[in-house]
């Protein structure tokens, strides 16, 4: 079964859990990496990983002696991630984030890249997931992830020392990218 049609499946089953009707496309996962530098990322954390899009650009631009933590509720889609990236630590409870990492004895990530439909999310979850990655960064770690509103701009602003959105059309739906430097 393709990538697309096992995620409109999970999609039609779950739409409040995996938020889209299709895998992020290649325009969309580029915007999203494009401007993070590689070569000082040494912990990298990826929430929501689904099918594996987004998750196999990261292990192939980072470098090979950092860790990556990837992040992915849905048993399913788990379960594909353990069969194709051996090499990443799969975990499945982005809300578990601050806990995974002392379990993991990371003391702080240089990246996050979320892929999480966040306003799905009641706010109370949500604003707690968002606090514990801010809580989570290094100084200068990076925080990129896409949303299909401007809704949560606001709180990233207040949050964060620097922004910038970029609105990616060649994706289904059309997204914003947002790049929040700590």
């Amino acid at each position: 079964m393709s990538q697309t049609l096992r995620f409109l499946r999970r999609f039609i089953s779950a739409p409040q859990a995996i938020g889209s009707i299709v895998p992020s496309s290649p325009a969309l996962v580029d915007a999203m990496l494009e401007k993070i530098v590689w070569s000082r990322v040494n912990t990298v954390a990826e929430l929501g990983g689904g099918t594996g899009v987004i998750t196999a650009q990261i292990n192939g631009l980072r470098s090979q002696d950092s860790r990556f933590l990837c992040f992915e509720n849905d048993s399913d889609m788990h379960l594909d991630l353990q069969q194709k990236f051996s090499d990443v630590i799969l975990e499945e409870d982005a809300i578990q984030l601050k806990h995974t990492l002392e379990r993991h004895r990371i003391p702080g990530l240089d990246c996050v890249v979320s892929g999480l439909p966040l306003l799905n999310f009641s706010s109370t979850v949500r604003r707690r997931l968002l606090s514990d990655i801010h809580e989570s960064l290094n100084p200068g770690g990076l925080f990129v992830a896409f949303q299909y509103t401007r809704q949560l701009q606001a709180f990233l602003l207040s949050t964060y020392d620097q922004i910038e959105r970029h609105y990616v059309w060649a994706n289904v739906p059309p997204a914003f990218v947002f790049l929040c430097r700590k």
